[in-house]
């Protein structure tokens, strides 16, 4: 697995919230559940024990809810009750122990409260501090929180505390900042080599991470542009030209990554609109050129880059008539298309039904190079639309990067059957948690085959799915009479639609995506009509994450991960038993 899918593959255990009133009701229903125990345990009527365990429980809860929400305004009270649900449980469970345990005999009894309540004030902070991506307001937070539990517990009398309210309380918060006080030491250790080789601790890395995931904060994209790295890529651009209208190729590259709206993930979407704008009647296909996360840029800035470069070459454009030809040839699994206008060449590789995954920047050099043997110029995408599960990147000196060389050159070296350049493209939106803003667009050649590509802004797509696209087009292709097709589907590799959940979304079966791609086609066969062409590629510098910083922050989070297996449970074992120890003499 890619360095950045290892930091972002973490999301695939985010899970979906219930709405807050669901988790409002599961915080009743702990409540109620702790009464029923405590009714059984301590001989108390059932009525009072459920309402002790509400007064005691949910009061407190709900309260911690209604101040938190004042508190963190921008955080979803979903967020904020799921959280006030697992410290009713932990609360729960310690009242619990300490009205069973001395009846038991057990000498510890109620530290137990005071060390349930230390966890939930450590809790709270935590991710009102890390996944919140508050600062000083996650420990105000806290602090309230359990001031209401503790408040309520003295109040109703459920334990036998001795001493003075104010007495009480200073244990509640002693055992507290014991516990945090080991946090902080934790901290302090995991942080040290982040902070030393990229000046980010690792917890604010983190912090950034939710951020920039849960609310489009830009702070992550700040530190990637300190560690970034200067560096140069391909950029082809294809100009198809018709009589009002014409269709623009854009082969960066470059990575649409990692994720969300952070870096260069929204970049298909980005460019094509950008582009789109200058010339009325100008669609825009952006595909997924040859590179993987090394090559994410470092901020949505980069953007200009990108499309300046795409703006020179358009401008100088002298689009001439041509002939075309399409031409296909595979290697073991892998495939290539070659849709040829001249002495140029626009080329889909793929393995479908393997998976089909990133090539390296390098890889795909030598595939250009490859392709230009014979050729004046090579624009080569990455069809991207084979979504398996596995992550089998194509890098130079593998099997499968010498097969897909192979193809390739079969593909440029083959004879095709030239006619006059002729195309009709279509694009829509469409509203999917799959596919992202730039929609559904396709193209029809008509070269003998007619080769229709079928373009979704979207992260990988099913094989099963793919091939019913296909299917479908094949199908519309026979039924109409208009002759043989190869119907290609390719993604953008987008990782704007990511922040769904999980290092990869592809479109999986949809009903509704179906039935775009084949009005799209059907639309595009219309639109067919004689073009003029033009194509250039350029060199286009991008300050990009980078290999070498890939590396570094692999391994020095392998660092922070060998020092905290010792560490963490030494430090948590060690501030567990200070602070029951600290509470039992005060």
């Amino acid at each position: 697995m890619g360095n950045m899918e290892k930091a972002v593959g973490l999301t695939r255990y985010f899970v979906s919230l219930p709405r807050a009133r669901v988790l409002a009701g599961l915080i009743i229903m702990v409540s109620i559940a702790f009464g029923i125990a405590l009714a059984l345990v301590a001989g108390q009527n059932a009525i009072e024990a459920g309402l002790t365990s509400f007064f005691v429980l949910a009061v407190p809860g709900f309260l911690s809810i209604i101040v938190g929400k004042a508190i963190m305004m921008k955080v979803p009270v979903r967020r904020i009750t799921a959280v006030a649900l697992m410290g009713a449980v932990i609360y729960a469970a310690t009242y619990l122990a300490a009205v069973s345990l001395p009846l038991f005999g057990v000498p510890v009894g109620l530290e137990i409260v005071f060390l349930g309540s230390a966890l939930v004030f450590v809790l709270w902070y935590i991710i009102a501090r890390i996944v919140f991506v508050l600062r000083w307001k996650s420990l105000v937070f806290a602090f309230l929180q359990s001031l209401l539990h503790a408040f309520f517990l003295i109040t109703e009398g459920l334990l036998p505390f001795q001493g003075s309210t104010e007495s009480v309380l200073i244990k509640f918060y002693f055992a507290s900042f014991v516990l945090l006080g080991a946090l902080f030491l934790l901290f302090w250790i995991i942080n040290a080599p982040m902070k030393r080789t990229f000046g980010v601790a690792s917890t604010d890395a983190v912090s950034m991470f939710f951020g920039q995931w849960f609310y489009n904060a830009k702070d992550m994209e700040k530190a990637f542009r300190k560690v970034g790295e200067d560096a140069q890529t391909y950029l082809s651009v294809l100009l198809f030209r018709k009589e009002g209208k014409e269709a623009v190729f854009v082969v960066p590259y470059v990575h649409f990554g990692p994720f969300g709206e952070l870096g260069g993930s929204n970049f298909s979407h980005l460019i094509a609109k950008a582009l789109e704008s200058d010339r009325k009647g100008r669609e825009v296909f952006v595909f997924h050129g040859l590179a993987t996360h090394d090559m994410n840029p470092v901020s949505v800035a980069e953007l200009g880059n990108i499309t300046g470069k795409c703006r020179e070459i358009l401008g100088r454009a002298g689009a001439r008539s041509g002939k075309a030809a399409f031409a296909s040839a595979e290697s073991g699994e892998c495939r290539a298309e070659c849709l040829m206008v001249g002495d140029t060449a626009f080329i889909g590789l793929t393995r479908a039904p393997e998976t089909c995954e990133d090539f390296s920047l390098g890889m795909g050099i030598a595939l250009t190079a490859e392709a230009e043997k014979g050729l004046g110029m090579a624009a080569i995408a990455d069809q991207h639309n084979s979504e398996t599960g596995r992550i089998e990147y194509v890098e130079p000196g593998t099997s499968i990067g010498f097969r897909y060389m192979e193809a390739v050159g079969k593909a440029c070296g083959a004879e095709g059957k030239w006619k006059r350049l002729s195309v009709g493209t279509a694009c829509c939106g469409i509203e999917s948690d799959m596919v992202g803003p730039a929609g559904i667009k396709v193209a029809v050649f008509g070269t003998e085959p007619k080769y229709a590509i079928i373009l979704l802004d979207a992260n990988g797509i099913t094989p099963e799915f793919r091939e019913k696209i296909m299917g479908e087009v094949r199908r519309m292709f026979a039924e109409k009479g208009w002759g043989r097709v190869v119907p290609a589907v390719y993604t953008t590799d987008t990782h704007k639609v990511n922040t769904v959940r999980g290092v990869v979304n592809p479109v999986r079966e949809d009903p509704k995506v179906l039935e775009a791609a084949g009005r799209m086609v059907e639309a595009a066969y219309a639109d067919i009509g004689d073009a003029e062409f033009y194509g250039e590629r350029a060199l286009v510098g991008l300050k990009v994450f980078g290999a070498r910083q890939a590396v570094e922050i692999v391994s020095t989070v392998n660092a922070i991960v060998a020092v905290a297996r010792i560490a963490a449970p030494l430090i948590i074992f060690g501030g567990v038993v200070t602070a029951l120890w600290f509470v039992s003499q005060i």
